[in-house]
């Protein structure tokens, strides 16, 4: 180890065959000179502590004059010893005092494009732009507070329903988790331990009575577009996003089968749709005007895309058959209520959905309550006829 006394002509001098040489000054001896085989020269202030050796960068020399850089040097090292942060831990501090909550989605949804499937993103970007985007989007992370979160919990749940509600403050603290852990940041997560709304499961179908009105409207539906999506979505079951992404490649019309790949389906395995002869009807109907590689495509005509969103023309239908409450994803379980009214076994209803376990169809079983009032009327009569004797 080299310890000369800096001035401005020795240094200007200093050279060395490695690839690199350390030179310490006497007068600050915990001020250095690294100096490079190709001439380059910085300064560092350094100190051992705990046995670790720390090199903080001051700058190039002769930019930073010796003066500055014996200055520097002292004020560096008496922040290292009081346990201050300095160089790159000080540069990571303020990364992270200015790091916003807009910088935390976008790592997030980068994140998210090898994690999730499209569907799923499209929704988080929905909450994102409608709710979060402008409440706090561009603040410092550090300097959202859990009341905040809390409040705004409370005013979606109170204009926009405890479902939404929910799924929003996951996603906020699904961005505060992987941001705190990635960047390592010493800050608590305002999104946890928020209690959330109690969510009641749907149990919303279309009832026998209600299906002449419902038939009639989609028949009165002027958008073709909307009238075949709907009826297909109630013939096979299949999730909005599912039907959205239905590519005629994927359709076999000599089998009646669609194949729903498993980079699109829920639970990541390949899902076979069977299709009945009236969903067949509407699909052939619908290949003889095909242009693109999508049974739905995008209102823009281009072959690569596909339609966003039915949610206008669901609204027209309902509100022309007079139905309060139902739901496009009401269609499936309606499909499976039929299934079970018509003595189909839930072995056979939970192929029909792509359920993995029995216990999700099951749920489904306790909306048809038809064929249980059938049989609550045959006991009550078998019971009356023989007190009759």
């Amino acid at each position: 180890m080299a310890r000369i006394r800096f001035t401005q002509k020795l240094l200007d001098e200093l050279t060395t065959t490695k690839s690199r040489d350390w030179f310490y000054d006497e007068q600050v001896p915990l001020l250095a000179l690294m100096v490079t085989a190709k001439g380059a020269k910085s300064f560092y202030a350094i100190k051992t502590k705990d046995g670790v050796k720390r090199h903080v960068r001051i700058g190039p020399y002769p930019e930073v004059p010796i003066p500055m850089a014996r200055r520097m040097a002292s004020d560096l090292i008496l922040k290292m010893i009081t346990g201050e942060p300095v160089g790159e831990e000080l540069k990571q501090r303020e990364r992270a005092a200015a790091f916003s909550l807009e910088d935390a989605y976008n790592e997030y949804c980068a994140y998210l494009q090898r994690h999730r499937k499209p569907g799923t993103i499209y929704q988080y970007r929905m909450q994102w732009e409608r709710f979060l985007k402008d409440w706090s989007g561009h603040r410092a992370l550090r300097s959202i507070r859990r009341r905040e979160v809390v409040d705004l919990h409370q005013q979606i749940g109170d204009y926009h329903g405890h479902h939404q509600a929910n799924r929003v403050i996951a996603l906020l603290r699904a961005v505060f988790n992987r941001a705190i852990r990635e960047h390592e940041m010493d800050i608590a997560n305002p999104a946890m331990a928020i209690t959330f709304y109690r969510e009641n499961k749907r149990s919303r179908r279309l009832t026998p009575e209600e299906l002449p009105a419902f038939f009639k409207s989609v028949d009165e539906e002027p958008n073709r577009d909307v009238r075949d999506f709907v009826l297909l979505s109630l013939f096979t079951g299949a999730r909005k996003s599912n039907m959205l992404g239905m590519r005629w490649k994927d359709i076999s019309m000599d089998l009646g089968l669609w194949q729903i790949p498993s980079s699109e389906s829920k639970n990541s395995k390949e899902l076979d749709v069977i299709l009945s002869s009236v969903a067949m009807k509407i699909l052939r109907e619908r290949m003889e005007l095909a242009t693109g590689e999508f049974v739905f495509p995008g209102r823009n005509g281009r072959s690569n895309e596909h339609m966003r969103e039915p949610k206008f023309g669901w609204l027209r239908i309902c509100k022309r058959a007079g139905l309060k409450d139902l739901h496009l994803h009401d269609l499936r379980r309606s499909l499976a209520s039929f299934q079970i009214d018509t003595g189909t076994p839930l072995e056979v209803i939970q192929k029909t959905l792509g359920h993995e376990s029995k216990v999700t169809t099951e749920i489904y079983a306790r909306l048809a309550l038809e064929p249980v009032r059938a049989s609550v009327e045959r006991a009550t009569e078998e019971m009356l006829r023989r007190a009759r004797g």
